[in-house]
């Protein structure tokens, strides 16, 4: 495996753990490094807590796979490793959290499949799980989703992200209308014209890491973003944090009854999510800057998504390349991300 360490590691406080999963042909550096052929989960994470858009996290990216078999068989039996072996290992060599709401699990193409196999039939394990461009290892939500409520109790966040022009798609759009149909709270991310690509990745991992792990209070308001992320989410009752701040893009989302933040502040883009719970009304989205332009020097944002759905919220990507990849919300894309909100519970 390969383990990333946030910027001051140290023993004397413990952090939660992120395990991210590599597709087929890939190995434990497949998302880390300037060669790697999958993503780049060093520079992203360098990326966030540079503008301190991320909660200092271990990132573990282990070899997914085991001998024997075909490839189904050999990315299925790496369940059991996972769960009884790698885990624990980790939480004894590492100064890592040992509760469900520290660990997450997330992966690509073969490793998303895992992400959805292994998370859904073990609520007491992940409370966070974001699958990419899920491959056809995946299991039917039917297989693996066989209690609706321990998964809305125990749920932090969903987030199933996919290329448009992605032949795979349908596994991810399986679980997305299950989701729905059962009203499970979720975010889907579609990249436009994208395929089963390592831009779709990266773009998906930016925009999971910095939603993982958030401390969500019973009032607070979010924190305000960085120069090109999302506000923090606020409390069960409170108001999202601003986002976007100076001349980036990106949204506060409020969680529970509160609103969303503003956005867009300077010469952003964005608009303001709105809240998760019985208030659904959206943020500022035209303070200062410009909404559904670009930010700085024509630079391509990437077409926002444009999926309308009861219970989930659809998100943009955000460009790829050298940082900042950039995260807006265009107006046009507003009425979609309007979702029927439903009061959470108090996860405080």
């Amino acid at each position: 495996m390969t383990v990333y360490m946030p910027p001051g590691y140290s023993t004397s406080q413990k952090y939660p753990v992120v395990y991210l999963h590599h597709g087929i042909g890939g190995n434990e550096v497949s998302w880390i490094g300037q060669g790697s052929n999958e993503g780049n989960a060093d520079n992203i994470m360098d990326y966030l807590y540079s503008k301190q858009m991320a909660k200092p996290m271990i990132v573990v990216m282990p070899s997914g796979k085991m001998d024997g078999g075909d490839d189904f068989a050999r990315f299925a039996n790496f369940g059991d490793v996972l769960l009884n072996d790698l885990i624990p290992w980790v939480e004894k060599t590492y100064s890592a959290a040992t509760d469900a709401d520290s660990r997450a699990i997330s992966g690509l193409s073969m490793g998303g499949g895992q992400t959805f196999n292994f998370r859904f039939p073990n609520t007491d394990v992940f409370h966070y799980i974001g699958p990419y461009s899920a491959a056809p290892n995946t299991q039917q939500p039917s297989q693996t989703i066989k209690d609706v409520a321990a998964v809305k109790n125990n749920v932090k966040l969903i987030f199933i992200s996919c290329g448009s022009a992605d032949n795979l798609i349908g596994n991810s759009r399986n679980y997305h209308d299950f989701l729905d149909q059962n009203n499970i709270d979720h975010i889907y991310q579609i990249e436009a014209n994208e395929g089963h690509t390592k831009t779709v990745w990266n773009r998906s991992f930016y925009n999971f890491a910095q939603r993982i792990f958030l401390d969500r209070g019973t009032t607070g308001s979010g924190g305000a973003g960085g120069a090109d992320g999302a506000g923090g989410a606020g409390g069960a009752a409170g108001d999202g944090g601003s986002a976007g701040d100076g001349s980036g893009n990106g949204a506060g989302a409020g969680d529970g009854s509160g609103n969303g933040g503003s956005a867009g502040e300077g010469s952003g883009n964005g608009g303001g999510v709105p809240g998760s719970g019985a208030v659904t009304t959206g943020g500022s989205a035209t303070t200062g800057g410009q909404v559904s332009s670009s930010a700085s020097g024509g630079t391509d944002e990437g077409a926002p998504a444009t999926e309308d759905c009861s219970c989930s919220v659809s998100v943009p990507g955000s460009e790829p390349g050298t940082p900042p990849w950039r995260f807006g919300i265009h107006l046009a894309a507003i009425g979609a991300l309007l979702f029927r909100a439903r009061a959470r519970r108090n996860r405080g």
